[in-house]
């Protein structure tokens, strides 16, 4: 039986122009079961799904269950880890969506027909804090936005990803991101609110006035995985990514996400694998931050996305500049 549920009838992802979920039916175990069309709308990578789809569907599936807490006081914070990288899936694919929940907790899992392992599983813990986490992202929180607002380097962008793509032909978020490169932490951040026409790209995603999930899953992973890069001057396929929400965030707050990479292991002649940590932050009306959502993340070194990054990021200049920082040259001067 095919199911709506009432209260998301505002949902940019599952209401009546749903970009995710559509419909989903009931299995007889209780759970939730959809069917998922990775389409142009959900590309990263060119040609790939982006992360922050599967994740987000997993999320949004989960939210729909009669047996996943609803109010926000029994839900926040709530932890989300994911696994992914088994089964390989690209645009035009349709994959399988499957989610349980019980007692505070769930788990999904989306699959590809005649795949033997999972292409994303995802585990979704209610009132489960990150101290780690926070004490991470705290250590190189900025004290205030405008010690860095002065100090945001552009960094390159896609034309049809759907975080940073700016050719789009269906709505993304469309968010640039940008390096602050100066003593200390090299940090990578993208901002939402800070400009009037977020509210048609990143903003246009939310359900009952809040960001949906999607945003900062797929945000964070973006981030972080850009933070990395300066360290290990390669792209990657994220392997695990963890998130720890502790609010709802208002589509009218501003808000940067950040990212930074921890360390590298490996070559790339052979095998690298890279960490990075993250999170996000709401800069209040006097600039200073609070903490809404902590990340952290491991990725998979593969030469031919970093290649891909060399040769289709824009424009070029930006792109030739990034990886010169990432091999250690000092930034050029920008105009002012």
């Amino acid at each position: 039986m095919d199911s709506q549920a009432p209260y998301h009838t505002d949902c940019s992802a599952c209401g009546t122009d749903g970009f995710i979920i559509r419909q989903y039916n009931t299995a007889p175990d209780g759970g939730l079961r959809a069917l998922l069309i990775m389409d142009e709308r959900t590309e990263g990578w060119i040609g790939i799904p982006h992360g922050g789809f599967g994740m987000g569907a997993i999320m949004e599936l989960l939210s729909l269950s009669p047996s996943f807490p609803d109010d926000p006081a029994r839900v926040f914070p709530i932890s989300a880890d994911f696994r992914m990288g088994g089964a390989q899936v690209v645009v035009g694919d349709t994959v399988r969506l499957a989610v349980s929940a019980a007692d505070g907790a769930g788990t999904g899992v989306i699959e590809k027909e005649g795949q033997p392992y999972p292409y994303i599983s995802g585990e979704i813990t209610c009132k489960k804090d990150d101290p780690a986490g926070r004490e991470t992202l705290s250590s190189y929180l900025p004290a205030n936005f405008a010690d860095i607002a002065d100090r945001l380097l552009a960094l390159p962008y896609y034309m049809k990803c759907f975080v940073c793509g700016v050719g789009r032909d269906e709505p993304g978020l469309r968010r640039q991101f940008r390096l602050v490169d100066g003593p200390g932490d090299r940090l990578v951040v993208s901002l939402i609110g800070f400009d009037p026409a977020d509210k048609d790209t990143v903003c246009r995603f939310h359900r009952r006035k809040n960001l949906h999930p999607i945003c900062l899953l797929a945000l964070g992973d973006e981030t972080m995985g850009w933070g990395a890069f300066f360290l290990s001057q390669n792209g990657g396929v994220s392997v695990r990514l963890s998130y720890t929400f502790y609010r709802e965030i208002g589509i009218d707050e501003r808000v940067v996400v950040f990212g930074r990479g921890e360390r590298v292991k490996g070559d790339i002649a052979k095998r690298m694998m890279f960490w990075a940590s993250g999170g996000a932050a709401v800069v209040k009306p006097d600039g200073t931050f609070e903490i809404v959502m902590t990340s952290s993340g491991q990725w998979l070194a593969i030469p031919a996305l970093t290649e891909q990054m060399r040769q289709n990021l824009i424009p070029a200049e930006l792109t030739r500049e990034a990886f010169s920082i990432a091999q250690g040259r000092p930034a050029a001067p920008r105009p002012t």
